[in-house]
């Protein structure tokens, strides 16, 4: 299908995410009775568009779990506070919260940030799925030039902003309002008092800010009574370590929880989910926040996952832990130890960060697994010839399948900046051009990277990167490290 045969929003969406590739803002709408918003890739392009300093704070939507989780890391509340941040993004209400002055911090989060202070929100909207998740975040402010009201339409963001700024226009799916306002603002303490920071649609609709900061500490209270006082495994992955069960050689347990907002517009507000592996098939369900871990048990009515087609041994695998981990198992954790126990049958795992240590970045051999488009869309290029990179010290080499790369290299915490990237000239077969594409257009600046045990994600602001796996184990198989 070509662009010319998809609906007008649909084109539209496509046009705005080359638009933020490029370091341009967007204007986008909202779900009524909210405003217009402005996003981009680039904070500076929202302040240069509403008529402000370049370097003035904007908030930032972390509508990707993966930011979502990297923000929360340092924010400097409460479990039990941040259950309820998850409840007011879901209500799509902004947060102005503090956060820890780590020198790990992603640099991502600093055009949000002031004074010790992060604003974000959770823009995400099902109405644009792929503007949202093109990206694993965006910075944003409301739509409407500096002294004006934010525009409440496509027409009224037009007048605003004139002179090509591209608007979304999505009236077409919302619902009239009688009054249309940006976002309510909240401002949570260390001690996880809230407060109202900003009054915007939520709290006017709802019959004045108290009534949104009682339902918010309500649920916060209610949480915190589920959650217990004792440590918890919410936001980590284990790995076994130990099972009743004589598992399969080279297959291994893993179980991953997370709390998340719920971004539907039916069913609890946060959920508690949690995610499992043995070998197969992903599996995962997901509860209301506190249910899943409440009481020492895990508890969960069902759990789905992928369709693959796995061979009987590895069918019965997984069947016998889905059945283990419906059956309501006790769950104790100790220190980086969890244990879970149903009736004669018990799994013990460590967490993966121990378990499975991150490789350190230079000195591997990462080898190209998937190239990735819109920040989401893993590529295997099975037909592609072998393409690698090594990183020592400022210097890349590496192999895109059929040329010698070579690059200068920065970092920091969470980014690499490349520069003066040269490539030998050489034809490459089609699949193999496509790869080298990729590699060349990953190689930027301001280009984001994580470790995973042994897997490296770069992922370049344009959302086009690189999955790349270590070409070989650091150490001999043992029962605490099995390559994935």
């Amino acid at each position: 299908m070509s662009e010319m045969d998809l609906p007008e929003l649909n084109r539209a969406e496509l046009h705005a995410v080359e638009a933020m590739r490029a370091g341009g803002a967007v204007v986008v709408t909202n779900p009524s009775p909210m405003t217009y918003g402005v996003v981009a890739r680039d904070a500076r392009a929202i302040n240069r568009l509403k008529g402000r300093p370049v370097d003035q704070p904007v908030g930032i939507s972390i509508h990707g779990e993966t930011a979502h989780d990297q923000l929360f890391r340092y924010l400097d509340v409460g479990t039990d506070t941040r259950a309820a941040i998850d409840f007011a993004l879901a209500e799509r209400i902004t947060v102005l919260a503090p956060i820890r002055p780590d020198p790990t911090r992603p640099e991502w989060l600093a055009p949000a940030i002031q004074d010790g202070w992060v604003v974000f929100f959770d823009g995400c909207w099902g109405q644009l799925a792929y503007l949202w998740t093109s990206f694993p975040f965006l910075y944003g402010s409301s739509a409407n030039r500096t002294g004006e009201a934010p525009a409440a339409s496509a027409a009224e963001a037009r007048r605003q902003f004139p002179g090509g700024t591209m608007v979304i226009d999505a009236d077409h799916l919302r619902e009239p309002a009688a009054t249309y306002g940006a976002s309510t603002m909240i401002r949570v303490e260390p001690d996880g008092r809230m407060s109202l920071h900003r009054s915007g649609i939520q709290d006017q609709a709802a019959g004045g800010a108290e009534v949104i900061l009682e339902r918010l500490r309500e649920f916060r209270s209610s949480v915190a009574r589920l959650d217990g006082s004792a440590s918890s495994p919410l936001g980590k992955t284990y790995l076994s370590t130990a099972a009743t069960r004589q598992l399969l050689p080279r297959t291994r347990i893993r179980l991953g929880f997370a709390r998340v907002p719920n971004k539907n517009a039916d069913g609890p507000r946060v959920w508690d989910v949690i995610r499992a592996h043995v070998g197969c098939n992903s599996l995962g369900t997901a509860t209301a926040a506190g249910e899943l871990l409440a009481g020492g048990r895990l508890s969960i009515e069902g759990i789905g996952g992928t369709l693959v087609g796995c061979e009987p041994p590895l069918r019965d695998q997984e069947e016998w832990l889905k059945t283990f981990l419906m059956s309501k198992p006790s769950w104790r954790l100790d220190g980086d130890e969890l244990t879970l126990t149903s009736g004669g049958s018990t799994i013990t795992l460590l967490d993966r960060k121990i378990a499975e240590p991150d490789l350190p970045l230079e000195g591997i051999r990462w080898e190209v697994v998937t190239t990735i488009t819109n920040a989401d869309l893993r590529h295997h290029r099975s037909l592609a010839e072998h393409a690698w990179i090594t990183i020592d010290g400022e210097r890349l080499t590496g192999w895109t399948g059929c040329n010698e790369l070579a690059a200068t290299v920065t970092r920091n915490n969470t980014e690499l900046s490349f520069s003066d990237v040269t490539v030998t000239d050489q034809a490459c077969t089609d699949e193999t051009a496509a790869v080298q594409a990729a590699m060349l257009a990953t190689l930027g600046s301001a280009v984001d990277y994580t470790v995973d045990y042994n897997e490296l994600t770069l992922l370049a602001p344009s959302g086009i990167g690189l999955d790349l796996k270590a070409g070989s184990e650091p150490l001999p198989w043992s029962p605490l490290r099995v390559r994935r």
